[in-house]
């Protein structure tokens, strides 16, 4: 207690709101280190205290008056708990005894005597020294907790679209190898998240996932590199075999380092350094080879055709991209980033949105996505995937009429609650 005094005493006072005490306290005791006990009996002794107690002045000091008794039967504990309790508190440096020559805890004020020097009991004033641990603590736990959310929606995301994957081999004809291996991991995965919200557990597994997903998708890109080209790749891969089966130990290995248009697609859209990294390993598609060799006709040169599209319209036709938007009036950027959470949650693999991101466009792409979004909700559309890859065929032989299709929206939106403007 003797150390604890002198810690807390070296540190300066500061003026503090009690609500805002209250507050950091609830919401970081995991972090600080306090008990539930602890922490509602430290939020007890500051409800004995006044707003003036904490003006931060050096001869004020909140002083809780609190006697054991009132402890005893607030918490319904027996008296032998409640004097461990204040022990430990004092031991971590929380709070100070000031005691009175009588032993007891009262206060005394008068016109010229300042209120916290006549005051004897629980002294508080380490919390307003520690005010700024207790706010970064407060901000920690949040964190944690907004994180630990985030993974846990990002391990339902990952699978699906580890799923939605398998869907679009099927629906190409591909054989994966390893599928129910793949599979079963993945499910398994999907259990051991359970109902687990710590960010220290869940993001190991959200780190496997992507492994599985991204491995995946460079399978399925090379078996559809193998079935449009097979003797192309047979004939670079005898090449490689036979000429240099080992490589040469006097010199480097050669890494190619200029990314595909899938990869630059992918990377332009999602922002972070990580998926960074792995879109530029990934093999391109091709899909993307016919996106990137193949010009959009001139008459669709524009994919909406003249339809001013704004960030607000996007969010009345699919309100699935509400939450992953900030605010009401969102920039487009923001629509953009939107997207691409929205195509997890739909089912809509990678692959696609690659592509559709190199043939329509950043935004246009997004508003195409927020479309399919909006005939999903009205029960229309089965595959979204299949839709997307629809509209992108379309659109590359110049039959696509997107602004049909945004007009149509926009009508069933003004005879509906909401109005688009």
């Amino acid at each position: 207690m003797v150390a604890a005094r002198t810690t807390a005493e070296a540190l300066p006072l500061q003026a503090v709101e009690m609500s805002d005490l209250y507050r950091y306290l609830r919401q970081g005791r995991s972090i600080l280190g306090l008990t539930c006990q602890q922490t509602e009996l430290l939020c007890y002794l500051i409800a004995f205290t006044q707003p003036a107690d904490w003006s931060g002045e050096d001869d004020v000091l909140p002083v809780s008056t609190a006697s054991n008794l009132d402890i005893q039967q607030r918490f319904d504990l027996g008296r032998t708990r409640v004097k461990t309790l204040l022990r430990e508190l004092a031991e971590a440096g929380w709070l100070l005894y000031r005691d009175s020559p009588n032993g007891q805890r009262y206060r005394r004020s008068g016109p010229f005597a300042p209120r916290g020097q006549q005051a004897y009991g629980f002294d508080l004033s380490p919390l307003a020294r520690r005010f700024d641990d207790l706010e970064r603590a407060a901000q920690t736990a949040l964190w944690r907790q907004q994180e630990g959310r985030r993974l846990h929606r990002e391990v339902t995301m990952i699978a699906r679209t580890i799923y939605a994957l398998f869907q679009t081999a099927d629906e190409a004809g591909l054989t994966v190898k390893d599928r129910q291996q793949i599979l079963a991991r993945t499910s398994a995965l999907v259990g051991q998240r359970g109902t687990d919200r710590d960010p220290q557990w869940l993001d190991p597994i959200c780190q496997e996932l992507r492994q599985i997903h991204d491995q995946l998708e460079r399978d399925i890109s090379y078996l559809q590199e193998v079935e449009h080209h097979p003797e192309e790749t047979k004939a670079s891969s005898l090449l490689t075999v036979e000429s240099d089966p080992m490589g040469s130990p006097e010199r480097p290995q050669y890494t190619n380092t200029n990314p595909s248009t899938l990869a630059k697609a992918t990377v332009k859209a999602d922002g972070f350094a990580e998926n960074c990294i792995e879109a530029t390993r990934s093999r391109p598609s091709s899909s993307s080879r016919v996106a990137e060799h193949q010009a959009p006709p001139p008459s669709a040169a524009d994919p909406l055709r003249g339809f001013r599209a704004k960030p607000t319209f996007v969010l009345h036709i699919a309100p699935i991209f509400r939450q992953y938007c900030s605010s009401d009036r969102p920039a487009e950027t923001q629509i953009i980033q939107a997207a691409l959470y929205a195509c997890e949650q739909l089912g809509i693999s990678r692959h696609a949105w690659a592509q559709g991101q190199a043939v329509f466009g950043d935004y246009p792409n997004a508003v195409v996505i927020a479309a399919i979004a909006a005939r999903t909700d009205a029960g229309e559309v089965r595959s979204p995937g299949g839709l997307l890859r629809a509209m992108i065929s379309r659109y590359l032989s110049g039959q696509l009429a997107l602004d049909r299709t945004l007009y149509g929206l926009a009508e069933k939106l003004k005879n509906g609650p909401t109005v688009v403007q």
